[in-house]
């Protein structure tokens, strides 16, 4: 028996109950029941189940016998985790099929950050973002063409968030072109959902576009990535219409004709719709430390983040896409930059001029030794 593959997009976190340490698997997409609580010797098991393994060598390397009782209760622990969708194959197919088509036959795009991110409650909710507003040094002398934003919880970037506030106002766009990080998805280049997008605050309807993709499109199911800027959007705008074009961007991008191709179709999609537009890129920088998988914690990391940080930033107000390429690309892209795919679609499809960098910080995680470094650029 060859040992199933355990779904690479399930998402395993730990849980600390007095001195028991567990795993909780959890599926962004609601395919497989869940989340569940292991036990967490259980990570050795599911790190051999890759679809090559086979339970005779799990035996081997666990020093048991073939058909001893401890193999009799891997093989059931396997039965059980397969038939609620944890491993790829059969099962966890037909459930993903029941997944997509009740996502699909959704009229909206409900949100998944009320009542954790931000309050669930509409005036809380003003009243929550509001308290964001800054006095700002620089306030805005005319209406940005595109902005990049975090999209790290409000909670720990309200400050970050609220310096872009007047420069937003001061747009009288009527699309805004959102291009954000998949964090849960990587099948396709781009997903672009023709959901409206529900939040405590209304409904934002999305353009007519030839973009969609049916069986992508539960990818933005669990994504926080657009909808936080949906929501500053609906505050600082007020009653004001407008329409989103909501994009999901994924490390595929990068495939060179990919990048030609889909930043060639979004730029001419965009100008034939002859809107007032603002483009709003949605992603952090870097994220070190023990949680993001660094053997070192992120006190001892971050100050070469600040440093990495500030070239990064220098060549996106020079606007120099290719050196800002080059610094991530040069080492790998070490610091799992998140914005990097949005924001090289983003200048590849809407070329700009040069940009300025209004709110940078660093996020300390104390408790997991982890840090996010993120900043919020307007070019206008």
């Amino acid at each position: 028996m060859t040992l199933p593959s355990f779904r690479v997009d399930v998402q395993i976190s730990t849980h600390q109950e007095g001195a028991e340490q567990y795993l909780v698997l959890h599926d962004p997409f609601g395919i497989a029941d869940g989340p569940i609580m292991l036990h967490v010797d259980m990570i050795d098991i599911l790190s051999v189940c890759d679809g090559e393994t086979t339970i005779d060598q799990l035996a081997v390397l666990a020093g048991v016998a073939t058909d001893g009782p401890e193999i009799m209760q891997i093989r059931m622990f396997i039965a059980e985790l397969d038939t609620m969708g944890y491993f790829e194959g059969d099962r966890a197919d037909a459930l993903r099929q029941k997944a997509i088509e009740e996502w699909n036959a959704l009229p909206t795009r409900p949100p998944i950050c009320a009542g954790s991110t931000y309050p669930q409650d509409p005036d809380e909710l003003r009243r929550f973002l509001a308290g964001f507003e800054v006095e700002v040094l620089e306030p805005a002398s005319a209406a940005p063409t595109m902005v990049l934003l975090p999209h790290i919880d409000f909670r720990v970037a309200p400050h970050v968030y609220g310096q872009a506030y007047s420069h937003i106002r001061s747009s009288d766009a009527d699309l805004v072109v959102m291009i954000g990080t998949s964090h849960y998805w990587d099948g396709h280049p781009i997903i672009v959902t023709n959901k409206p997008f529900e939040t405590p605050l209304g409904v934002v309807p999305v353009i007519e576009h030839p973009f969609h993709e049916p069986l992508a499109d539960i990818a933005h199911k669990p994504e926080h990535s657009l909808e936080l800027h949906v929501v500053l959007l609906q505050h600082l705008w007020g009653s004001r219409p407008f329409e989103i074009l909501p994009i999901l961007v994924t490390q595929s991008v990068f495939d060179i004709e990919n990048l030609e191709k889909i930043s060639r179709e979004i730029q001419e999609f965009v100008a034939s719709t002859n809107r007032k537009v603002l483009w709003l890129i949605s992603g952090d920088l870097a994220h070190i430390g023990r949680k993001f998988g660094d053997e070192l914690p992120a006190s001892m990391l971050v100050d070469g983040v600040r440093t990495a940080d500030q070239a990064l930033v220098n060549a996106l107000e020079d606007n120099n896409l290719a050196q800002y390429r080059a610094c991530i690309d040069a080492h790998g892209n070490q610091y799992r930059v998140c914005g990097y795919a949005p924001t090289v679609l983003a200048h590849a499809a809407r070329p700009v001029g040069r940009g300025r960098a209004i709110a940078y910080d660093v996020w300390d995680e104390i408790e997991t030794q982890s840090a996010v470094s993120f900043a919020t650029i307007i070019w206008d």
